[in-house]
């Protein structure tokens, strides 16, 4: 069970404190969405977000065995929660999928909480990260397939943790963490902190795992998306009907560069 707002806001403030004010200080910038505001708030989808500086992404990924589109029309929210849709469909073809992202690109250390509710159909990869390009990206990410088993060698059951390597070809910082309870049943908190030299991961408050190696020293956005490729070996998929990432809440406390 996530925690109440406020109380978790204060908790990720006292984390990203020490990483801001290390030998200077900085500017905190938060960003606080509840989304169970928006249908009070008489604005348009767009207008809501970009109220928060936030966008719905548009744009096409060459991946592979099947490319994936990120349609503004699969974002919307419904019964307070913010809806990442991706389309059911028979194995072929462009997969619709679904992505928001901060303006901000230079955000540099912070606390980035998301309350979500994962989806329980399989084939569908759902995202909360920092991205800069594909070497400097710091994952907190669920594959709706593999909650509680894996595939081989390749993809181990529970949560992924990934620090993208910094330098191509290099091998990422990676680990993958048992849920201890059904994440589609109910929303959770999924932190992450990022400071200079460390990135932490937290579920519900709870410290899950750090890395020291691979973190990222320039500025990011901050990225929310759902998405199957159909690769065996990540995403599984594509799913075969309509699968939703629902996000009630996101929380936000950073430096910039």
């Amino acid at each position: 069970m996530y925690f109440p707002s406020s109380a978790f806001l204060y908790a990720s403030l006292a984390l990203v404190a020490p990483v801001l004010a290390c030998g200077k200080k900085q500017k905190v910038t938060k960003l606080d969405v509840d989304f169970s505001t928006f249908a009070s708030s008489g604005k348009s989808l767009v207008s809501f977000l970009n109220q928060h500086e936030l966008y719905v992404s548009g744009y096409q990924v060459g991946s592979e065995p099947l490319a994936h589109t990120f349609v503004k029309d699969n974002v919307d929210v419904q019964n307070g929660a913010l809806r990442l849709k991706v389309d059911g469909q028979s194995g072929e073809g462009d997969v619709k999928s679904a992505e928001i992202a901060t303006f901000a690109s230079n955000i540099r250390y912070g606390t980035f909480t998301t309350v979500a509710k994962l989806t329980p159909v399989p084939g569908i990869c759902a995202g909360f990260f920092t991205y800069t390009d594909d070497n400097n990206e710091i994952d907190i990410e669920a594959l709706s397939s593999y909650y509680t088993k894996g595939y081989g060698y390749s993809v181990q059951p529970g949560l992924e943790f990934t620090n993208q390597a910094l330098k191509p070809g290099q091998k990422s910082t990676n680990t993958a963490v048992a849920y201890n309870f059904d994440p589609t049943a109910d929303f959770h908190n999924y932190t992450i902190v990022w400071s200079a030299g460390k990135s932490k991961f937290y579920v519900d408050g709870k410290l899950r795992t750090t890395f020291t190696k691979n973190v990222p020293k320039v500025g990011a956005s901050f990225l929310w998306n759902a998405w199957s490729n159909g690769d065996v070996n990540w995403s599984a998929g594509p799913p075969t009907e309509d699968a939703y990432t629902l996000i009630k809440e996101i929380h936000l406390s950073y430096a910039t560069v």
